[in-house]
């Protein structure tokens, strides 16, 4: 098979999304959609107090022209509690009417803000965070995604600590022909359902770069 076969059968088994939050500003929708955008996943949430202020409006404008939609969390792993951040999550996607049967949510975890924390605080901190909303309600017992780069996963979190690997990888890997899948993961073996390619996507109703991806789920 050709390279270019390769990618063509490569598009065609995997769909296109963006993720974005208020730094995105106001969006068209109507022409994201146009232009092949068939998901959108958008940040909902931050710690323990911080709300984006697009969530629900991103949110409502893109299921309005068919956009399927997904949540996200940024997790901070010592200036709140799991469960601090947990009580933010489940009021914030309750009040903007979340519905896990036709959306997913994730928690975005990274280095930023969260520099001072060792690997096991890390990964004791966002597995008690996981573990608390596998019991709400609110996902209908639906595992929430665990977005990361095999960077920050390797050298920042005690990966092996719990069994992370069940938990759906969407992975962030820039400008390659193919990500990095992190240990946790591929000696589970398992890979993406979400890719983050690229972080300088310029899309048709949208003024500003916003992240690309490709979606399996």
């Amino acid at each position: 098979m050709s390279r270019y076969e390769k990618q063509e059968r490569f598009v065609s088994t995997n769909k296109k999304g963006i993720d974005l939050s208020h730094f995105q500003g106001d969006v068209d929708f109507k022409k994201v959609s146009e232009a092949g955008i068939e998901y959108a996943f958008i940040k909902a949430t931050e710690g323990a107090t911080v709300q984006d202020a697009k969530y629900t409006t991103y949110r409502t404008d893109a299921r309005v022209v068919g956009i399927k939609t997904g949540a996200y969390h940024y997790f901070r792993a010592l200036s709140s509690s799991p469960e601090a951040q947990r009580d933010n999550i489940v009021s914030t996607l309750t009040a903007a009417g979340f519905d896990a049967s036709t959306e997913f949510f994730a928690i975005d975890a990274e280095l930023e803000g969260n520099e001072k924390a060792t690997p096991d605080e890390m990964a004791d901190n966002l597995h008690k965070l996981l573990t608390l909303l596998e019991s709400e309600k609110i996902l209908q017992g639906k595992r929430p995604f665990i977005y990361c780069d095999n960077n920050f996963w390797a050298n920042h979190i005690s990966g092996d600590k719990y069994a992370f690997s069940e938990y759906p990888l969407w992975i962030a890997n820039w400008n390659v022909s193919e990500p990095r899948i992190p240990a946790t993961w591929k000696t589970a073996g398992k890979s993406w359902s979400i890719w983050q390619h690229s972080n300088k996507g310029r899309i048709d109703g949208i003024e500003v770069d916003v992240d690309l991806n490709w979606v399996r789920i």
